[in-house]
């Protein structure tokens, strides 16, 4: 004899922020709430995405392939997911900047906003050359282990240039990136002049982001903090 289901499953429907793709989603279960939880303990930032992105396939019925997914269509899909899952508010703990007290503080997971994406990809670096920018995935992320340190340091922020750059179009030719070794692409990056250095970064610092405006004032010290929250680790 078969247990029965216990619950009928509703279903939502959310917008892919880089796409404009409508999508269907249900909350997550039990069953994806413990890998969630397994992972957030481990405090293990590979761990955290891929339960993330396995949540995110589990809960659209593999409409959505996760590695394909933008940074930030992730962790905004995320957020749509856990707050139709457990509350659209979350608990979060704040740091003051002034005494570096903690105090928590209440966020609507339906109020984070994501900036529509520009659409520029193409950038001009010669007369002759061009490069064609991409929006990073988690799967670059989890592929690279630079791209996994809490330093944001020269290195990181090379190799999340690298993650951008889709292809290279020459008059003869374009280059995939993907396809060429790493000891290139990063020669490709030092050839670069600041002008052309600078047209990239720009793209880089431009990178659609979820985020969420905040003012805590501190328990302990009555400080008054301004915040944005951005990105997965402020809204797993």
């Amino acid at each position: 004899m078969a247990l029965p289901k216990l619950n009928d499953v509703p279903m939502y429907t959310t917008v892919i922020p880089s796409t404009g793709k409508q999508v269907q989603y249900r909350p997550f279960l039990v069953k994806e709430q413990k890998v969630l939880l397994v992972a957030y303990e481990s405090q293990d930032r590979k761990q955290i995405i891929n339960a993330m992105l396995d949540t995110i396939e589990s809960c659209t019925n593999n409409q959505v392939q996760g590695q394909k997914l933008s940074t930030f269509d992730v962790d905004y899909m995320f957020t749509q997911i856990r707050s139709k899952s457990a509350g659209e508010k979350a608990t979060l703990n704040l740091k003051c900047e002034s005494c570096q007290e903690e105090t928590p503080f209440t966020v609507n997971l339906t109020e984070i906003n994501v900036p529509s994406p520009s659409g520029h990809y193409d950038i001009n670096l010669t007369d002759n050359i061009k490069i064609r920018m991409k929006y990073p995935t988690y799967l670059d992320v989890l592929e690279n282990d630079k791209l996994n340190s809490e330093t944001m340091g020269a290195e990181f922020m090379m190799e999340f240039m690298i993650a951008c750059i889709e292809s290279v179009t020459t008059n003869e030719e374009q280059i995939q990136l993907k396809d060429e070794p790493h000891e290139e692409k990063i020669e490709f990056i030092d050839s670069l002049n600041n002008e052309q250095f600078e047209k990239i970064s720009e793209f880089v610092r431009n990178i659609p982001k979820v985020t969420q405006q905040v003012k805590v004032s501190c328990n302990k010290c009555g400080h008054s903090n301004d915040r944005t929250l951005e990105g997965m680790e402020n809204f797993f």
